[in-house]
C-alpha cells in the first residue's frame, strides 16, 4: 500500500493528500521535508542512502528528510514530519523547539515529475549524539563541513543527490 502523502496548489498551500505513486506518475506539486543535523564544531551530518532506496540510491544525502504525510500530532505539518522522519531515519528524538526553518526550495526533477516545495530545517546536536538507524532507509553517517559538502556536491556528482538548494540555505543561514 502506498503512501498518502501532501499535495500543494501553485502558491504552496496545502490541498489535500493523495497517493503518492500517483503523485509522482502525474507530477503533482507536493511537500516534503530536509533537515539537516550540524554539531559544535559546525559540521553537518550525512547520510548514505541505503541501495534499495528507489531515487539516489546508494548517494550521499542531507542528514534526513521525506515526504509530508498526515501525523497524529496536528500541530505543524513540516515540524511534525521532521520529528517524524528525524526519529524514523537517525532515532532522533527532536522537540519542536529544536528544530530552526531555514527557508524553502522547490525541486522539479529532470523528469519533470518530481515537483517537491521542500521546507528546510536544522537542528544542532552534541558531538557525542548517538544515531539509530534501523529502518532501512540510512547505510551510513559521516560528518563533513559545509564548504566541503558543497564543493563534493558540484564536483562528484555521481556520488551525492543533488541538494545545492538545500545547502545554500545553510549558507545564507551564516553557516
Amino acid at each position: 500500500m502506498s503512501e498518502e502523502i501532501y499535495i500543494l496548489n501553485d502558491n504552496g498551500c496545502f490541498c489535500g493528500l493523495k497517493n503518492r505513486q500517483e503523485v509522482h506518475s502525474k507530477g503533482i506539486l507536493h511537500s516534503a521535508v530536509q533537515c539537516w543535523v550540524m554539531n559544535t564544531k559546525g559540521e553537518v551530518l550525512i547520510q548514505r542512502r541505503a541501495a534499495t532506496k528507489d531515487k539516489s540510491a546508494g548517494k550521499w544525502d542531507v542528514s534526513f528528510g521525506g515526504h509530508c504525510v498526515a501525523t497524529t500530532n496536528n500541530n505543524n505539518i513540516l515540524i511534525d514530519n521532521v520529528i517524524k522522519e528525524g526519529k524514523e531515519e537517525l532515532g532522533l528524538n527532536i522537540k519542536d523547539s529544536d528544530i530552526i526553518k531555514l527557508g524553502e526550495v522547490r525541486y522539479i526533477s529532470q523528469e519533470n515529475k518530481n515537483k517537491e516545495l521542500l521546507g528546510v530545517f536544522l537542528i544542532k546536536v552534541k558531538d557525542n549524539q548517538n544515531f539509530i538507524f534501523e529502518d532501512g532507509e540510512v547505510s551510513e553517517v559521516m560528518w563533513i563541513k559545509p564548504n566541503i559538502l558543497y564543493n563534493n556536491i558540484l564536483q562528484k556528482n555521481k556520488e551525492y543527490a543533488n541538494r545545492l538548494g538545500a545547502i545554500t540555505l545553510l549558507n545564507l543561514y551564516g553557516i
